[in-house]
């Protein structure tokens, strides 16, 4: 998922949702934050989809994946969420099948960028299609991105990869297009839940520092997530909003992705 790279690149330092703070503020502050959105309705939701997705995982396996051209009628669109466009030639369709060795971080850190990226040789990753939608107005965007497995076993593998992942990883470098990225992971514990996992990471490249708020769900044998990005923030209302926001587009993703299954 070519996602670390593009997000850093593409999102403005100046503008976004609420005031820039002048330097990343602390990780516990949009967790707190977000944590509040998540015992909110939507968040409920989300509980009920993934727990639906592990459900189905511990009963049966499907024998049929998504194909690109399907996954790429079920992302989002800018009618999803107002203030949004995206070209759709732009869409990534390529799957990592080369590991981006971290440079630090070590092995932990390693286990998040392989289940961050759906490494083919891990996973068996099938079909993979990346969608970034912006904001012009607000300097922010949605990364969205569905990948899809060989088996229900094998997505959750890669959520309990990146669960994992993300608790013992503190921080990291990674080179992705030849830009050199930095990162630092942290779950947000209201989000973490059996085949569904959500963090915020604050990414460092390119004399640029940017806010992702993600939510991974496991959805039969696919894998979607959703991630928000924007300038950094110390705002706890816009900070509220980002939260209530990513698990509303989570749980329109995930309901495609269950019906395009019939699950």
């Amino acid at each position: 998922m070519a996602i670390l790279a593009a997000a850093v690149l593409t999102t403005t330092a100046c503008g976004g949702s609420g005031k820039a703070a002048s330097s990343a503020a602390s990780p516990g502050v949009p967790v707190a934050s977000t944590g509040t959105t998540a015992d909110t309705a939507p968040a409920s939701s989300t509980a009920t989809t993934a727990g639906t997705a592990a459900a189905t995982a511990s009963t049966s396996v499907l024998d049929a994946t998504l194909t690109t051209d399907q996954i790429s009628k079920l992302l989002l669109t800018g009618k999803d969420e107002s203030g949004y466009t995206y070209d759709p030639s732009q869409d990534g369709k390529e799957i990592t099948n080369t590991q981006d060795v971290v440079t630090t971080g070590g092995s932990a850190c390693q286990t998040f960028v392989d289940a961050f990226e759906g490494l083919r040789s891990k996973y068996g990753t099938s079909a993979e299609v990346d969608r970034q939608l912006t904001n012009a107005s607000t300097g922010q965007a949605i990364e969205d991105s569905v990948m899809a497995v060989g088996t229900a076993d094998r997505a959750l593998e890669m959520i309990s990869d990146l669960t994992t992942g993300i608790k013992d990883c503190k921080s990291l470098t990674v080179t992705q297009s030849g830009l050199s990225v930095s990162m630092a992971p942290t779950a947000i514990p209201e989000m973490v839940r059996d085949g569904q996992v959500g963090y915020i990471n604050y990414l460092n490249g390119g004399g640029k520092t940017s806010l992702m708020a993600s939510e991974v769900v496991h959805v039969g044998t696919a894998v979607s997530v959703i991630a928000i990005i924007e300038p950094p923030t110390n705002d706890n209302a816009a900070l509220q909003q980002l939260g209530t926001t990513l698990v509303h587009l989570s749980d329109v993703q995930v309901e495609r992705l269950k019906n395009a299954q019939g699950l």
